[in-house]
């Protein structure tokens, strides 16, 4: 299973959400466009499709940590104490070393977060059914109708057994409180021994998300529903779901 593929449904699994891949690439609550192979790609907005989206901002900062705790180790290297045993960081020296046990390891932490989503669904999916039926909205475009946006985040997904690395920081150095996810730290990879993909305290990040779409129930009117739901019995009843592995058929496992 390839990096891509594997944080997708990790993230799906721990959180419920939906993992923007690549991490970094910029989202916003209203953005339309297509999944393909479990990821979002940006078609239009619905400011562009004429239709007026009600945006719920969150006022109330969060921290999410979804790091797989039983396959990474994470130490905190403050400046002036003694070196971690395997790592290149000094006594001067303040950082992280991580170690990964398996090829399937994730680090996830985002600070400050903040949820943004779509209230006024209703009206959008009465917008939305009469250019469906005109053949002037593709069955295949989803909203995205809530995001989670991070002031910081750091996001290491690691493909390698045994993997080490060492982070340190390059700034602010005489912190007591060292976190991953502080920017203000300018943490740089001293060493790796191994490979992973690396997002290190990148600021602005949105990493996850949920989207709405059209879909056929077996019985009754088109309907705009979660990609993340199913349709029970009753058409107008709709149940979450976790992320589908069937998403990622399409692609060639590493």
């Amino acid at each position: 299973m390839n990096i891509h593929q594997f944080y997708l449904r990790h993230i799906a699994k721990q959180t419920g959400y939906r993992a923007n891949w690549e991490p970094n690439r910029p989202l916003f609550v209203g953005a339309i466009g297509k999944l393909e192979d479990g990821v979002f790609t940006i078609f239009s907005d619905l400011e562009k499709e004429g239709i007026m989206a009600e945006i719920k901002k969150d006022e109330s900062e969060g921290f999410w940590d979804y790091t797989s705790n039983d396959t990474v180790q994470i130490d905190i290297k403050l400046a002036g104490q003694a070196p971690i045993a395997g790592s290149v960081l000094a006594e001067a020296d303040a950082g992280f070393t991580l170690n990964f046990k398996s090829e399937e390891a994730v680090v996830f932490q985002a600070d400050k977060t903040l949820t943004h989503q779509i209230v006024n669904v209703g009206a959008i999916e009465k917008a939305i059914i009469p250019k469906y039926r005109a053949d002037e909205w593709p069955k295949d475009w989803v909203i995205i109708t809530q995001l989670i946006e991070a002031e910081s985040a750091t996001i290491i997904v690691s493909n390698s057994r045994d993997n080490q690395i060492d982070l340190k920081a390059t700034a602010n150095v005489g912190t007591a409180n060292l976190k991953l996810t502080d920017a203000s730290l300018g943490l740089n990879v001293a060493r790796e021994r191994g490979s992973s993909l690396k997002i290190l305290a990148k600021s602005g990040i949105t990493p996850l998300y949920r989207v709405m779409g059209i879909r056929h129930p077996l019985f009754g009117k088109p309907q705009l529903s979660t990609k993340e739901a199913i349709v029970l019995p009753n058409d107008d009843a709709l149940e979450v779901q976790d992320f589908d592995p069937a998403e990622l058929d399409g692609l060639k496992n590493d």
